[in-house]
Formats: structure tokens, sequence, C-alpha cells
């Protein structure tokens, strides 16, 4: 067993999984490409259908006029702290893939999105940054924000705020969640009623 800021996992896991948290106390700091662009590169490495890379990530960065309407989307909750994001992102991902000149959907669009979603997350923790999806806010607004096409071939996933953490002493409202146990998700052979 592992424990690693309250966490403490059944099995040994490497420390970036378990370290890895949805925080939200962010500095409101700009970030430059430089700091950004590492998060898009470990995003297009995750695994996808034929590596179709379905995910597309539109994003606003902070003091720009994209970043008040992207923040204008999110719930009156989640705009309350991301406003101190230093980037806010769309997530979408492509119904269908072209493959071999054939035109086909994607039954694991969702599913390969998270999967890049998810190395963009530990990619940021690995630089200390607070990377935080969220799933509160407008979604039909969302795409017609972005000018995402509305032929049916895409979907809007997330949104994502990116930033830098806040140095911050004293009370914090940011709190350590637990997961289910192993015996909760997973049976073999057969669906398990307790799911």
């Amino acid at each position: 067993m592992e424990a690693i800021g309250g966490r403490r996992s059944e099995y040994a896991i490497h420390p970036m999984i378990l370290g890895r948290r949805s925080l939200r106390q962010m500095s409101g700091e700009e970030m430059t490409d430089g700091e950004l662009y590492p998060l898009f590169e470990a995003a297009k490495w995750a695994p996808s259908h034929f590596n179709t890379q379905e995910w597309r990530f539109i994003y606003a960065k902070r003091g720009t006029k994209h970043f008040r309407k992207f923040l204008s989307l999110l719930t009156a909750g989640n705009q309350e702290w991301a406003k101190d994001a230093s980037v806010l992102i769309i997530l979408v991902s492509n119904r269908f893939s072209v493959y071999k000149g054939k035109k086909s959907f994607v039954r694991s669009h969702s599913f390969d999105t998270g999967a890049a979603w998810m190395a963009m997350a530990l990619e940021g923790v690995s630089r200390g940054y607070v990377v935080h999806a969220m799933a509160g806010f407008d979604y039909p607004k969302a795409a017609r924000a972005i000018r995402m096409p509305n032929n049916g071939d895409y979907q809007v996933e997330a949104m994502i705020a990116v930033g830098k953490r806040r140095n911050y002493k004293g009370r914090t409202d940011e709190k350590t969640s637990q997961r289910k146990s192993i015996d909760e998700i997973v049976s073999e052979g057969y669906f398990s009623p307790r799911f």
C-alpha cells in the first residue's frame, strides 16, 4: 500500500497517479505556449482507434476575449474558481474517422478522448500544474462558441481548466477524495450486481 496526501492505495501504483487531484486553487498567472503545449503533446500520444486521434482541444488563454467567452459557459460554481485559470479548454471528440479512405463511426470516440485527457492531466500534474476537467457547463452553447460544425460528426465532451498552483497559506477548501475499493469496481467473469 502507498499513501500520498491522505490517499491510500490498496496496491502499489505510480505515485503520479495517486497524486493526481482535481485541484481548483490557481494563481491566475498566464501561461506561455512553451508551458501549455507539452500538455497537448502528451495528449496526442494517447491510444486511439486505428491511431485516428479523434480528440480536439480548443483553448482560450487568460486575458483574451475567448477566455471571457469560455468562462461564461461554466456554471456559477465553476466560474467562481475557474476565473483564476491560465487557460480554459473545450474538449471535443470526432464521432467518425477516415481509415483507408472510408468514413466510419468510431464507437470508442469518447473513450479515446478520455485517454487523451488523462495523458494531458498526468503531464500537467508532473509539471506542478492544476489540470481540472469539468462537466458543469452549457454544452450546446460551448459548441456554438467554438463554431463546431453542426453535422453530427463532433461531440463536446468536457471543459478543462489549466493553471499554475496558488501558493496558499491558511485554510483551504481543497479536499482529498478517496476511491471505491477494487472489489466494488472489478469482478471476474460476470457483471456484479454490486455495481
